[in-house]
């Protein structure tokens, strides 16, 4: 029995191969999501206990972690695990970084805050997901900010709880270059802030769309994965790997 991890385009493609390979599995994510494939759907947050006891429990074999690049603490916990389980990283392609005077690279919220301070960028618009917005509290604190986030009620929850202002919420995904440049337009924002998210995050689009604009954008790098890991980014290495 294989245990994957998803809630991502990375995790669809994932339950679409073992699918047509007719291979049983569970498909986990964190929220109840709308799910179509043939194995078994779960949810839930787990713990390294909960993974385990889930193991073996349920006699699983191989572990396919197709979550989002940023799930940091998914994919501690899975790297924890005691069990001699193989792991599968399957991952999202990544462009290589991009060098130009107006776009920056940083490790941490905390480098982006000071980033922003010693440049004095006073109006940012934050393209990092709902779940940045107390991390960035003690810059839209001060300074007029905006948040992209998706267009749902838990997100709406977790924005509110923090009180950031509704009226700079913006809903939706991310665009092709062209809506992008006319987002930003509209905002017209000193500095951009995303994440780097991969070419389905389509970061390449809003850095593209940034400096049309020569407006400067930071890009939070993606988290380094434990190398417990056997990563791959193509169908056909997780097809052999799995039959």
């Amino acid at each position: 029995m294989i245990l994957v991890f998803g809630g991502t385009t990375e995790g669809k493609q994932v339950a679409k191969i073992l699918d047509k390979l007719d291979l049983s599995y569970y498909y986990s994510t964190k929220t109840q999501v709308d799910y179509t494939g043939q194995g078994t759907p779960i949810f839930g947050e787990m713990t390294s206990t909960l993974l385990e006891s889930f193991c073996l429990t349920n006699n699983i074999t191989i572990i396919i972690n197709a979550s989002h690049p940023f799930a940091i603490q998914l994919h501690q916990t899975i790297a924890k695990l005691s069990l001699p389980i193989p792991l599968i990283r399957y991952q999202r392609k990544f462009s290589t970084r991009v060098s130009h005077r107006l776009v920056s690279h940083i490790d941490s919220f905390e480098e982006a805050i000071n980033l922003f301070h010693t440049n004095n960028y006073q109006s940012l618009l934050a393209l990092s997901g709902v779940q940045t917005i107390i991390k960035l509290k003690s810059y839209w604190k001060t300074h007029p900010t905006w948040f992209r986030i998706l267009d749902r009620d838990s997100s709406r929850a977790i924005a509110l709880e923090v009180n950031f202002p509704k009226t700079h919420l913006l809903f939706g995904y991310p665009q092709s270059k062209k809506e992008e440049i006319k987002l930003f337009e509209k905002i017209a924002p000193d500095v951009i802030l995303t994440k780097e998210s991969g070419n389905n995050g389509k970061l390449e689009e809003k850095i593209q769309a940034a400096l049309h604009l020569k407006t400067p954008i930071v890009i939070l790098k993606k988290p380094e994965i434990s190398n417990r890991y056997l990563c791959i980014d193509t169908t056909d290495e997780l097809t052999k790997l799995v039959t």
